[in-house]
């Protein structure tokens, strides 16, 4: 879980979601992220649950594409007792706490 919001591609597309919905294509043209890494990276972030799907559009080509928000609000690096911890916080309140290895 670490890996995937301390990666650089994440940490971009998760901030710009933060506020407001954007597409895959908006990310990839405003961000310079491929769009093959922005694909990836969003999949990989929904499958997380750190991102999510909140609507569609219609494009000026006639093209529907989904629009994406982050749901990760913020991230905690912990470390308690001599053990690190993750503490993810989300927009709907729920807090996370998981102990990394």
């Amino acid at each position: 879980m670490l890996h995937h919001i301390t990666d650089p591609y994440s940490v971009r597309i998760l901030r710009a979601t933060l506020h407001r919905p954007l597409d895959a294509i908006t990310l990839s043209n405003t961000l310079g992220i491929p769009i093959a890494v922005c694909y990836r990276r969003l999949r990989e972030l929904e499958r997380l649950n750190l991102i999510e799907a909140v609507g569609r559009k219609l494009t000026q080509k006639g093209k529907w594409i989904t629009l994406y928000k982050a749901k990760l609000k913020n991230a905690t690096v912990i470390m308690k007792e001599g053990k690190l911890y993750l503490k993810l916080s989300f927009r709907y309140g729920q807090d996370e706490e998981m102990e990394l290895e």
